[in-house]
C-alpha cells in the first residue's frame, strides 16, 4: 500500500509539528508556506549588525512548556534552549510599577488592603492547585474573581489585565477558564532559543527535510479542488503537485476561507454521484462555530537607552497609553546580541472594525515612543534609532462563557479529510508557540485517524 500523501498549508509552529507527527507515522508530507520563510507569527528578522534574530511579534516560553521541549528533542535542538527569570512588573493606579510575581510581592502590593491580599493569595493558590477548568468556563472571570477574590482585588489587578487584553467591550465576558490557564501553568522562568526563535525554526526545517518532508516557500495556493476517482477522492492543492489524500490548513481562518470556498461539498456533488455518502456536512455549518477575535498591533523600537530595568511592564491601557504591555526584550536577551541596541516592544490587541485599528504607522510609533518616555523621561528623540510596526488581523480569539461548546471541529465540515488548526482551536490556553506545537500534533493525529478509517 502506498504511503498517504498529506499537504500541510502553513509553516508556523503548528504546521511544523503537524509535519513531524505525520512523517513519523510514515506519511509523505509536503509543506506549503505563503511567506518566504517559515515560523508564522514567531518568524524573525535581523537588522544591521545584529547577531541574533528578533521575532516580529514578541515571544517567550515558560519552563512548563513541555511540547517545546519534546519537539526540540525530536529536532535535535534541545541544547539551544535558554531559560532565566527576568523581572516583570505591573502598573499601579499611581502610574508607578511594582512586581507581582510571588507570594511575597503580593503581600507587599500597595494597591490592595492587607486582608484583600490574603484573600487574593488564597484564591491564587486554589487556582494553581486545580487541574480542572471545565466548571470555570461556565462563569466569567469578572464574576469569579469578584466573588472569590473580592471586588477590590478584581479592580486592582484583573480588570486592567482583561481590559488591556480584550478591550472594554469584551473584558467582562471572557470566561474564567482562560484566566485559570494563565495562572495555573505559567512560571517565573522564561525561555528563548540561542540565536532567536528564527534559528529554532531553521533547525526544525533542516530536521524535517532530513526526514523527507518537502517545503514550498513563497507560494500562494488556489482553492482546493476535489479529484474524484474510483470510489474515493483526493485533493488537488497545487498545479505542480500530485493530488493529496488529506490537507491540513495550519493557518488562520482567513487562509482556510480562501482555500475552501463556500461549498467544496457542492463541487464534489457535481462530479460524483456518490458524494452524498462521502460528504456528511456542509461548510455553512461551520459558521455556527465562528467566535469573535481581535487583531494585534505591535511596535518595535530600537533605542540607544534602556527604558528601565524590567523585561515585562503590564500597562494600564488608556487613550494616551493604548498598549497592554511594554516588553524590553534586551532585559531578557542581552543587548550585546543586537549591536548594543535596546529593543522594546509595545503591544496592543484591537478590534479590527474599530478606529484604533486604523491608526497609521506614524501614529503608533509616536504613541509607543511617548509611553517609553513616560517611564524614562530621560529619553530624547535622537535615542530612537529605528522602528517597525506590525499587524496581524487574527491574533486573539475571545473565549466567552462555555467556549468549549463552540470550538470549531478539526475536520472542516463539508470538506472530508481537510483539517484546520488555528489559534481558534487553542483553548483554554492562551496563544503561544508551545500550544501551537501541541495543536499541530493533535490535528496530525486526527488526520491519520481519518485516513486509516477510510482505508479500512
Amino acid at each position: 500500500m502506498r504511503a498517504k500523501r498529506v499537504a500541510v498549508v502553513g509553516g508556523g509552529f503548528a504546521g511544523l509539528a503537524c509535519a513531524q507527527t505525520l512523517v513519523e507515522a510514515g506519511a509523505e508530507v509536503v509543506v506549503f508556506e505563503k511567506a518566504e520563510r517559515l515560523g508564522g507569527l514567531a518568524s524573525g528578522f535581523r537588522a544591521r549588525g545584529w547577531e541574533w534574530s528578533l521575532e516580529h511579534f514578541y515571544h517567550h516560553w515558560f519552563a512548563s512548556d513541555a511540547h517545546v521541549k519534546t519537539f526540540a528533542r525530536k529536532w535535535g535542538l534541545e541544547a539551544g534552549l535558554r531559560f532565566s527569570e527576568p523581572s516583570t512588573v505591573m502598573q499601579l493606579r499611581s502610574g508607578a510599577f511594582r512586581a507581582l510575581d510571588s507570594a511575597v510581592a503580593l503581600l507587599r502590593y500597595p494597591d490592595l488592603p492587607f486582608f484583600d491580599r490574603i484573600r487574593m493569595g488564597a484564591a491564587l493558590a486554589l487556582l494553581k492547585a486545580s487541574r480542572s477548568w471545565k466548571s470555570l468556563e461556565r462563569t466569567t472571570a469578572q464574576d469569579w474573581c469578584t466573588r472569590t477574590m473580592g471586588k477590590k482585588g478584581y479592580e486592582a489587578i484583573w480588570a486592567p489585565l482583561l481590559h488591556g487584553k480584550f478591550g472594554m467591550q469584551w473584558a467582562g465576558q471572557v470566561n474564567m477558564a482562560w484566566l485559570w490557564a494563565r495562572i495555573a501553568c505559567r512560571t517565573k522562568a522564561l525561555g528563548t532559543f540561542e540565536g532567536g526563535f528564527a534559528v529554532f525554526v531553521e533547525g526544525a526545517h533542516r530536521a524535517l527535510e532530513r526526514q523527507g518532508v518537502l517545503f514550498h516557500l513563497g507560494q500562494s495556493l488556489p482553492p482546493l479542488t476535489p479529484v474524484v476517482g474510483e470510489g474515493e477522492f483526493t485533493w488537488k492543492v497545487s498545479p505542480s503537485e500530485e493530488p493529496f489524500d488529506a490537507v491540513v490548513v495550519a493557518a488562520s481562518p482567513g487562509a482556510l476561507a480562501s482555500l475552501v470556498p463556500k461549498s467544496p461539498a457542492h463541487a464534489i456533488a457535481t462530479t460524483s454521484a456518490n458524494a452524498s455518502a462521502i460528504v456528511s456536512a456542509s461548510v455553512s455549518a461551520s459558521a455556527k462555530s465562528i467566535r469573535p477575535s481581535l487583531g494585534a498591533q505591535v511596535v518595535i523600537l530600537s533605542l540607544t537607552k534602556s527604558v528601565g530595568p524590567h523585561y515585562w511592564y503590564s500597562l494600564r491601557k488608556t487613550e494616551s497609553q493604548p498598549f497592554l504591555a511594554l516588553i524590553e526584550h534586551t532585559n531578557f536577551v542581552s543587548k550585546t546580541h543586537f549591536a548594543g541596541e535596546n529593543i522594546v516592544y509595545l503591544a496592543d490587541y484591537v478590534d479590527v472594525a474599530s478606529p484604533e485599528w486604523q491608526r497609521t504607522d506614524a501614529q503608533l510609533r509616536s504613541l509607543a515612543y511617548e509611553v517609553c518616555r513616560h517611564i524614562n523621561p530621560g529619553l530624547v528623540p535622537s535615542d530612537l534609532l529605528e522602528s517597525w510596526v506590525l499587524r496581524e488581523p487574527f491574533a486573539q480569539p475571545i473565549p466567552l462563557v462555555n467556549h468549549s461548546r463552540h470550538l470549531p471541529p478539526l475536520e472542516v465540515p463539508g470538506a472530508p479529510r481537510v483539517f484546520h488548526a488555528s489559534m481558534a482551536h487553542v483553548y483554554p490556553w492562551d496563544r503561544g508557540t508551545n500550544f501551537a506545537l501541541e495543536l499541530g500534533e493533535r490535528v496530525a493525529r486526527e488526520a491519520l485517524l481519518q485516513l486509516r478509517s477510510t482505508s479500512s
